[in-house]
């Protein structure tokens, strides 16, 4: 208003974790997670770092609900707040907005509207008179529900008319006593344009208007059915066209796939000739990297098998982590790579993908559940990761990286934590195949990922059973290699390396006798010739550049239960080999560009690097009897390839210098002298006119396109200044270089004057320079369009860097050793200086800087490693007495004030509505919480023990026994600080410790219920009307068991129970004794 400026900003999105909404969106918002928190933490740190240097201060505003699936969503918003470093900087108010307005109606609106003013009232907003900053907006409010649509649009229209305005227009010396009618038609504007502004960005993202916007109920539901309509129907073809947008190029194809993976978004614009150019010298800025890859396939036959009394005797941990201890060479059992050693082989796996079949029983309610998460996906995700984490160091356990099933079809992918971050791109997908694709008893499930510049992509499938159907297996694998694609669009042989397990039903063509004769001599070679899968792939059918290691050990299927037999029913199935592993890489060559400018396709332009399609170490099955298949196992070496950033813009801008500006045109300045006296021609006489005459031009094209280069267009500026257009950049640059000072004869023309010797034309000739503003000369030194390309590669260079991880260390690749292993190895070295030393003497170790003590003699002797730290003891601590003794440690060394602001920071970092606050857990559905961050499963990705055995370097502090065992506080130690997650009982439970080396008996010590007397007394009594503030409560109402382990033979592996009672359960009462048995009648 005249002078004076006022502005206010508010940002919208949606919570930024991985999460997805699949299939039809009816009724309530369907939620799924991608990935576990662990992987979203640097995401969520990312993103609010990105806000914070843009807007300063930071509050969260949680529209979500309090049930179903935004329940999950909004909980997990929670959890991973707690758990970030903006934990206590950025407040986190919750407001389930459909509940307040429904229960509470405009009085709840109230409660959030003085809950905004805080902020705003401290933050302000910009005010400006007279290009004088008055004052400036320090902070900013992040709204949003699922689709940051309707509630936001609502809440927003809160904060900016009934907040900020009435405050903006007090700036503007706008009051209501003198300008009533004025500030009510300015309001009702300002409404009004908040309604179309929130239609339009409805429309962008739903392609409906907003919902409740002061409309007809009968309008709102014609757009919430067009919203169903849109979501469920088109939204696969606006998410393409918003990835194309952001791409910025029209690549397809391979191109298309690897530019992604090995240079920045900014750069894909460049031309494909150009592009094909860079990625020629690809292995001038990569390095190869070696990551050690499992996979497994086992068809457990339904149910959770890790239950029975049969893995007492043979643990799961045979197959996973001890299977190269199964081959048996002498024996010609199982195949091992003869070029590694055993200390190369026993090195730490990166990656385990693990594939199970019939997880659940094929029932027919199991299939038209279809890809629902079921609790045997659960409870194997939990005893597939705490056997995993048997021998690993707690700070690089294995987390969950994604986990995808089809009815019965099951695939889990880990990778070490200190991988797991680096990983971007997980996705996962599913085909159906049964009953012609309509049921998924049969088919197959995808999970992928990149790593570096390397994309992984990972399949287990389950074909057709039956001795005769070939036919109908080989359709299942081209139904599933034709129609699984993932959400970015790409196949499965998009990728550079794809694993492929699985019970492929493959059977051998042999009588069970001749079968189990062959079995007994060991002749796998004669077996390998019957082979259904053999024989297909050798006729080219199906697993075409697939490859399979070495079959040396007996058919897999099919077994009876608890031994080693095979079927010894009425069918006597034959056994065959239907569980296999195959693998393949992709090799591509990228042609480089010619002297021409254009691409050469010959051999010997494919420049050779080092390549291998996969080393193979362990290819073997372990004897698991738990079901009628035995499983089987492979261990890869593969190479990973990691971008060195400098060394690529190196090789970019090369390569761009070596090509030319991009518009490929060339400047020619003609001089016509006569060739015998060398007197200069005036082109202005309207009787020459050179640039008119059709053998003039030619004479230009001729010359031009001497060097290889190909002229599409002569246009000329003036009398004596030509433009040439070439096909291709570098034909222009080579061609100004060879024009540039030549001279070129031209014979008498008809209907010029007749001269002895003609006519020379001497040109000059640069490159056009585009940008270059009216009189600015072209620079020698560094040409015009080089510079504005430098600037683009370094903008694209800062962009990738800001966008994606740093540059991948090489050590990440190398495992930490475990606890065992490093007092192993200080215990092998000690040993080696004792040889030394007796080999030696005490003069020679002496002069090498070792000290021996009890000599008399000193040297530079080497500190003894430090005392391992006892397992943190196991107390509860009530919220209250936690908090109370953080406060009094910190009042040593804090003054009165830093204290009272650190309290009222932590009754401030999160807030609730007191519905909210009321909201019980057990309103949640708990069917879909595999990969959910809840309690329960800690994202499945962190079953471990990381606290028992705490960091030497690390003082045992209050704060460590309020830290969550999440495997997300290993990203970043130094600058994380260490989350409290609050059970639902009013107290902390220590951590489960890792698992031993053999599993035993573990009996759950539930939060909720002292384990002594001594912990009893401990505890602090809360009465049931007692509410508990939203801190104190755990944010998926489920609290996790501390599992405590005894030694009792005759018990069950591991109870996975992980729902906890809020009080002691009464004691189970004792059977009544059995009466004696009657005696026998005579």
């Amino acid at each position: 208003m005249g002078n004076i400026v006022t502005s206010h900003v508010q940002i919208r999105g949606t919570v930024p974790l991985f999460w997805e909404q699949p299939g039809i969106q009816v009724g309530s918002h369907k939620i799924q997670f991608s990935r576990g928190l662990e992987l979203s933490l640097n995401a969520f740190e990312r993103h609010f770092m990105h806000i914070s240097s843009h807007y300063g201060a930071t509050a969260i505003v949680n529209l979500l609900g309090c049930k179903q699936g935004e329940a999950l969503l909004s909980r997990a918003y929670q959890d991973l707040h707690k758990q970030s470093s903006f934990k206590n900087s950025v407040c986190h108010i919750i407001f389930d907005y459909h509940s307040e307005v429904q229960s509470r109606g405009q009085k709840s609106l109230d409660w959030l509207q003085k809950q905004l003013e805080r902020f705003v009232d401290s933050w302000g907003y910009f005010h400006a008179v007279d290009d004088k900053v008055v004052r400036w907006q320090t902070g900013t409010l992040r709204i949003n529900c699922v689709d940051c649509l309707d509630r936001t649009n609502a809440v927003q229209t809160i904060v900016g008319l009934h907040i900020v305005l009435p405050r903006m227009l007090q700036s503007l010396n706008v009051t209501t006593k003198n300008q009533q009618m004025l500030i009510t038609r300015f309001v009702d504007s300002l409404r009004q344009l908040w309604q179309l502004n929130g239609d339009q960005v409805s429309r962008i993202y739903a392609g409906t208007g907003a919902l409740s916007s002061g409309r007809s109920k009968l309008r709102d539901v014609q757009r919430s059915a067009a919203r169903t309509i849109q979501h469920s129907l088109f939204d696969t073809a606006k998410q393409e066209a918003m990835h194309t947008l952001l791409a910025q190029s029209n690549l397809l194809g391979w191109m298309k796939t690897v530019t992604e993976q090995y240079l920045p978004r900014r750069l894909h614009c460049l031309p494909p000739a150009l592009l094909s150019n860079i990625m020629h010298r690809h292995n001038q800025f990569v390095q190869a990297q070696n990551l050690r890859v499992f996979v497994g396939t086992w068809n457990v036959n339904g149910g959770k098998h890790f239950r029975s009394v049969a893995h007492k005797r043979d643990s799961v941990t045979d197959w996973l982590l001890d299977l190269p201890k199964t081959v048996k060479s002498e024996a010609l059992w199982g195949y091992r790579n003869p070029d590694y050693t055993d200390e190369q082989i026993n090195k730490a796996i990166d990656v385990f993908a693990i594939g199970f079949e019939e997880i659940v029983d094929l029932t027919t309610s199991n299939i038209v559940a279809g890809s629902k998460p079921t609790a045997n996906q659960r409870d194997w995700g939990l005893f597939l990761q705490r056997h995993l984490n048997r021998d690993v160091h707690e700070r690089d356990s294995y987390i969950l990286i994604n986990s995808v099933q089809l009815v019965g079809i099951c695939l889990f992918v880990f990778a070490r934590a200190r991988l797991a971050t680096l990983l971007r791109d997980i996705a996962s997908s599913s085909v159906k195949t049964g009953l012609g694709g309509a049921a998924g008893n049969k088919g197959g499930v995808a999970v992928r990922f990149q790593l570096g510049s390397t994309s992984l992509c990972f399949v287990c499938s389950h074909f057709a059973a039956g001795q005769s159907a070939v036919r109908e297996r080989n359709e299942d694998f081209h139904d599933i290699m034709r129609r699984l694609r993932f959400p970015n669009g790409q196949g499965i042989l998009s990728h550079d390396y794809v694993f492929w397990c699985g019970d492929f039903n493959y059977r051998i063509n042999l009588s069970a006798p001749e079968v189990k004769r062959f079995v007994a001599q060991s002749s796998w070679l004669d077996l390998l010739r019957s082979d259904q899968l053999t024989l297909e792939r050798q006729a080219g059918n199906v697993f075409r550049g697939f490859d399979e290691g070495m079959v040396r050990f007996a058919p897999t299927y099919k077994y009876d239960l608890f031994c080693d037999d095979y079927d010894t029913s009425e069918k006597a199935r034959s056994p065959a080999w239907t569980d296999r592993v195959l693998w393949r890489r992709i090799r591509l060559r990228f042609p480089k560009l010619g002297e021409d400018g254009l691409v050469v396709t010959s051999p010997d332009s494919l420049e050779d690097y080092p390549w291998n399609p996969g080393r193979l170490l362990i290819y073997n099955r372990a004897e698991l009897k738990t079901s009628d298949h035995r499983p089987v196992g492979a261990i890869f070496d593969i190479d990973i390839h990691v971008v060195s950033r400098d060394s690529r813009r190196k090789v970019v801008l090369d390569s761009i210098s070596d090509y030319g500006p991009l518009n490929a045109a060339v400047q020619l300045s003609v001089l016509l002298t006569e060739a015998k006296s060398g007197q200069p021609v005036s082109l202005d006489d309207s009787s020459l006119n050179p640039h008119r005459r059709p053998e003039f031009v030619e004479l230009l094209k001729t010359v031009a396109g001497s060097r290889k280069g190909l002229v599409m267009s002569v246009q000329f500026a003036a009398a004596d200044i030509a433009l040439l257009v070439f096909s291709n950049p570098k034909q222009a640059y080579v061609a100004a270089e060879f024009l540039n000072g030549y001279t070129v004869p031209w014979p008498n023309p008809v209907g010029l004057k007749q001269l002895e010797g003609g006519y020379n034309v001497h040109l000059s000739a640069r490159l056009i320079e585009l940008g270059l503003a009216d009189g600015q000369e072209e620079s020698s030194v560094k040409p015009h369009w080089l510079d504005t390309l430098q600037r683009l590669v370094e903008i694209a260079e800062r962009e990738d860097s800001a966008s994606q991880e740093p540059s991948i260390a090489a050590d990440v690749f190398e495992a930490l050793l475990a606890e065992s292993d490093r007092l192993a190895e200080q215990e092998e070295i000690g040993t080696c200086v004792d040889m030394e030393r007796n080999q030696l003497g005490d003069q020679d170790l002496n002069d090498e800087g070792i000290s021996i003590m009890g000599e008399g003699r000193t040297g530079h002797t080497q500190p003894l490693p430090p005392p391992r730290r006892p397992p943190a003891p196991n107390i509860t601590y009530s919220l209250g007495e936690a908090n109370r003794k953080d406060i009094q440690q910190d009042s040593d060394s804090r003054s009165y004030d830093d204290m009272r602001n650190m309290q009222q920071l932590a009754s401030y970092s999160t807030t609730a509505s007191p519905l909210h606050s009321a909201i019980k857990n057990s309103d949640i559905d708990q069917s879909n919480l595999l990969l959910s961050p809840s309690a329960e499963i800690q994202t499945v990705a962190s079953c471990l023990d990381l606290l028992s055995v705490q960091d030497e370097g690390t003082p045992m502090t209050q704060s460590l026994f309020c830290r969550p065992a999440s495997s997300s506080n290993l990203v970043s130690e130094a600058s994380l600080q260490p989350a409290i997650m609050v059970a639902a009982s009013p107290s902390f439970n220590r951590p489960p410790p890792p698992l031993p080396p053999r599993p035993s008996r573990t009996v759950h010590d539930f939060g909720g219920v002292a384990s002594s007397e001594k912990e009893k007394d401990e505890q602090i009594p809360i009465s049931k009307d007692q509410s508990l503030p939203v801190d104190d409560e755990d944010h998926l109402g489920i609290r996790q068991p501390s599992p405590t382990t005894v030694s009792d033979p005759n018990a069950p592996l591991i109870n996975l129970n992980s729902f906890a009672p809020t009080r002691p359960a009464p004691p189970l009462p004792q059977p009544p004794a059995l009466p004696p048995r009657p005696k026998p009648q005579e």
